[in-house]
């Protein structure tokens, strides 16, 4: 599962470099929605004292001076109140493509189509008197972009570095153009289409856009009237292919100089607008300018040195624009915008290694991800993830708002999600396989607080390879049964054998033991795996008693139902053994295997020998806790083993005759070592005179009768030392 997790988390972080590398148009919208919150959250401020205005065309001016298109006579007027105002320059945001209809020369030819006989007057026309007021003046004219039409005929002509950046720009086939009197007559041409958006929100500006097939290049209106109020000679236009700025190979724009002006555009050749929304302060009503007697010192203060956009609010002029922060904003407020930003030197900036950067930052959160989604901890990862996501999008801000860079945090963070919940859910779905598993195997063998240890980690606990550790492990048989059993009935014997079990697996489990398998009517028990215990020797040690009076009210249970009575032999050692999932690939079980497990079975073997409950090892009983008494059985060299160990009897101290035993125990084996057999002999028979429900002592000294009386017949050599060897006659 780990690899599984580590290939989907490697899988996601290259999926969003891919998506970094290929335009997508949904990662775009979600970038632009970014930046547009950024702008709500950062608006550029507003200077007061910014040297641009806007006099607008709105519904209240429509109804003082009549539908548009006004007489080009009010426009004249218009135009020569602003200069009479001080304005600096004059741009128009609105289109002049076809003449005057007002105008007397006009109605005259409209006459004379109609039959009608007017003489043709010999003042100038409108369009004629519109064109004087701005020939020699620093007025800009519009033009736009159009599906067909003839090509614009601009002013100033756009320097370049390389190739013709024409095809990285905004392009149409054709445009709609001024009437050739007023074009002439203008100081410059500058084209006002802003374009279209997929959602209908302007945020740049096509600071130079390409008419026709031959890509004749016309800078914006903002653009040329920034050129004309400083009297500049033209634009350079600075891109890639000879900027030594990295584009992969394609032709993009980079910066735009006009006079002393330079500002940096997108590879499109589009201006970032940082907007500063609607302004009040920035606007005067064009009937107000229309309608002042002479020069009106208020409207000179808001008007004089200052470059000037005449435009419309008006609905009906259909130039309504939407930003991110206005819904509905007249478009020539967006070109203000520009030349307020382009004066003041504030601009949003993308610059050529910003996507290396967002492309390393993807590239080093995912895998920052894929290793914590491997500890298969979900609140490390959702921490991981919310510190990645969280960063990213608190950075792009800060960016924003203190140094005007556009930093991408859709797809960084972005990882943090697609790399996070796949990676959690197959965690999840491994733990929850796990913890069933850990749940069938342990169910009936642990109680369950260890049962919750293991299912938090259980890589640690259940290595499948297997894990050196010191435990102490217990056996556990029925004395007899064969004989027990051999005249009851299959459904009696199964009775007998599971509330044996069951009693002496409850006492087990409630010591903390591990049941590691049930044998017929014996149990194999461990202590200290899978959950390690300091002290599970202790614990084991404790257990003993626990198990001799689970087996005595078994006794009485079965003896209550009118079935035998049951008792049992437990072996007990302590040492190292290899604990962990062991078995087939279609069967593991958890067990223990090694040296001390086998030692624990045949000290249990050895409980027939001596006629004791239990016979414990030296490693165990060297822990042994207040309350318990331990009493040396034998020196015994177990069958496989060459080294002899001492065998114990484990007992409470308040035991009755347990002290007797003791005594009785240790002057026959004082005897039976220096091989004073008579001596031996005779303690013997003192020793089956003790009373002590820990041991049948009659057993015990008839075994040791036993091994006295082959001794006498075969006398031991030099070097005797006392050690019973439990696979030789002795």
């Amino acid at each position: 599962m780990t690899r599984l997790i580590a290939l989907l988390g490697l899988a996601m972080t290259a999926a969003m470099v891919a998506l970094a590398l290929v335009p997508v148009p949904l990662v775009d919208r979600a970038r632009d929605a970014v930046f547009d919150a950024y702008q709500r959250a950062a608006p550029r401020a507003y200077d007061p004292a910014s040297p641009v205005h806007v006099i607008d065309i709105d519904e209240a001016a429509l109804d003082a001076w009549g539908q548009w298109p006004w007489p080009r006579t009010t426009m004249a007027a218009l135009t020569e109140a602003l200069f009479a105002h001080g304005a600096v320059a004059v741009g128009f945001d609105v289109m002049f493509p076809e003449p005057d209809r007002t105008s007397p020369e006009q109605l005259a030819i409209d006459a004379a189509r109609l039959g009608r006989d007017v003489p043709m007057p010999e003042a100038p026309g409108h369009d004629a008197q519109f064109a004087a007021a701005i020939a020699g003046w620093p007025v800009v004219l519009a033009v736009a972009g159009a599906a067909e039409g003839p090509l614009p005929a601009p002013k100033a002509g756009i320097a370049h570095t390389g190739r013709n950046p024409a095809p990285a720009l905004t392009r149409y086939p054709g445009a709609v153009v001024n009437i050739p009197p007023l074009a002439e007559a203008a100081a410059g041409i500058g084209a006002i289409s802003l374009g279209r958006t997929a959602d209908g929100i302007t945020r740049t500006v096509p600071m130079v856009t390409a008419f026709g097939p031959d890509g004749v290049l016309v800078p914006s209106l903002s653009a040329e009237l920034l050129r004309v109020a400083q009297g500049a000679g033209g634009h350079v236009l600075r891109t890639t292919e000879a900027s030594g700025e990295a584009s992969g190979g394609t032709l993009a724009v980079i910066a735009m100089r006009t006079g002393g002006a330079e500002y940096p555009l997108e590879a499109n050749g589009h201006f970032r607008l940082h907007f500063a929304g609607y302004r009040a302060e920035r606007v005067t009503p064009a009937a107000d300018l229309l309608a002042a007697d002479g020069v009106d010192p208020a409207l000179a203060a808001r008007i004089g040195g200052k470059i000037v956009l005449v435009g419309s609010s008006a609905q009906g002029l259909f130039d309504i624009r939407t930003t991110p922060l206005d819904g509905q904003i007249a478009g020539v407020t967006i070109h203000a915008e520009v030349l307020e930003q382009v004066l003041a030197g504030q601009f949003l900036t993308r610059p050529d290694w910003m996507k290396g950067l967002e492309i390393v930052l993807i590239v080093a959160g995912g895998l920052v991800l894929t290793l914590a989604q491997l500890a298969q901890r979900p609140l490390l990862g959702l921490a991981v993830a919310l510190a990645l996501g969280g960063g990213a999008a608190a950075g792009g801000y800060l960016a924003f708002a203190r140094a005007g860079l556009l930093f991408d945090p859709v797809l960084p963070a972005l990882i943090a999600v697609f790399g996070y919940l796949p990676g959690t859910t197959l965690g999840f779905v491994a733990k929850e396989r796990a913890r069933r598993r850990i749940r069938a195997q342990f169910a009936h063998f642990l109680p369950d607080a260890l049962i919750a240890r293991i299912e938090r980690n259980p890589d640690a606990a259940l290595t499948p390879e297997g894990a050196d550790r010191e435990l102490s492990v217990m056996f556990v048989d029925m004395r007899g049964f064969t004989g027990v059993t051999e005249a009851m009935s299959p459904a009696q014997v199964v009775a007998l054998v599971n509330t044996y079990l069951s009693r002496v697996s409850s006492a087990l489990v409630g010591h903390g033991a591990t049941i590691d398998k049930f044998m017929g009517d014996a149990v194999m028990a461990f202590w200290n795996a899978p959950i390690e215990m300091p002290d599970h020797a202790a614990r084991a040690l404790g257990a003993i008693g626990a198990v001799e009076a689970a087996v005595a009210e078994a006794s009485a249970e079965l003896q209550a139902r009118g079935l035998p009575p049951v008792s049992v032999g437990i072996g007990l050692n302590t040492g190292h053994c290899s604990v962990g999932l062991m078995g087939s690939r279609d069967r593991l079980s958890y067990t223990c295997i090694g040296d001390s497990v086998t030692l624990a079975a045949r000290l249990e073997g050895l409980t027939r020998l001596y006629g004791t409950t239990n016979c414990v090892g030296p490693d165990t009983v060297a822990h042994l806790p207040d309350g318990l008494r331990a009493v040396p059985l034998d020196l015994v060299a177990v069958k496989g083993r060459d080294a002899a160990i001492e065998v114990h009897l484990v007992a409470a101290d308040d035991t009755p005759g347990l002290e007797a035993l003791a005594e009785a125990l240790a002057g026959l084996r004082a005897a039976y070592a220096a091989g004073d057999w008579d001596g031996a002999e005779a303690t013997a028979e003192a020793l089956a005179q003790v009373d002590c429900p820990a041991c049948d002592t009659a057993q015990l000294a008839r075994a040791y009768g036993e091994r006295i009386a082959a001794l006498r017949r075969a006398p031991p050599g030099p070097g005797w030392d006392g050690i019973y060897r439990a696979d030789s006659k002795r």
